[in-house]
């Protein structure tokens, strides 16, 4: 499935301790890459990052996690957990934020700019696109926000297993 143009889902710093300069402490991150405006700076295990265009960011830290800024400046992807996905794309200054193991953020889908896509519950997904300056925020784990098909729009799912969408121009929902 291409993440890129699938609405169906639901439609800082970067610390490195040790791995670049000899042998890791025990406890630090085994799993992690960053990428930055076109070069992937660190890969580390089993983790994933693309980041391309001006002062873009990927950070994935976590087994399986993976983190794309992709067509556009300024965009921001960090996926912090264990088989998380962010994704900021087709845009300026969008945001997608992954903290919650199998989360997934994706901040511009379908295009647009200054979206922000949060997904820190286990197991949820949050969406912000098609369209600007929305923000889809997934609290709850496996709780499912979506924010779009227009602009200045707001859902929030803070309960688990709730699922909601805003949708047109300047609309808030919650759950």
């Amino acid at each position: 499935m291409d993440r890129r143009d699938c609405l169906s889902v639901v439609a800082t710093g970067v610390m490195v301790v040790g791995g670049a300069f000899g042998a890791a402490p025990a406890g630090a991150a085994t799993d992690v890459c960053v990428a930055a405006n076109g070069a992937v700076r660190v890969q580390m295990g089993e983790t994933q990052c693309e980041a391309d265009g001006t002062r873009s960011v990927a950070i994935a830290k976590g087994a399986g996690s993976s983190a794309t800024a992709t067509g556009g400046d300024h965009n921001q992807a960090r996926a912090l957990g264990d088989g998380s996905t962010a994704i900021a794309q087709r845009g300026d200054n969008n945001t997608a934020l992954a903290t919650g193991d199998g989360s997934s953020a994706t901040a511009g889908l379908g295009g647009g700019d200054n979206n922000t896509a949060t997904a820190s519950g286990d197991g949820s997904v949050a969406v912000a696109g098609l369209g600007d300056n929305n923000t889809a925020t997934a609290t709850g784990d496996h709780s499912r926000a979506a924010a779009g098909l227009g602009n200045n729009n707001t859902a929030t799912a803070t309960t688990d297993g709730c699922t909601i969408i805003a949708t047109g121009s300047g609309n808030s929902e919650s759950c």
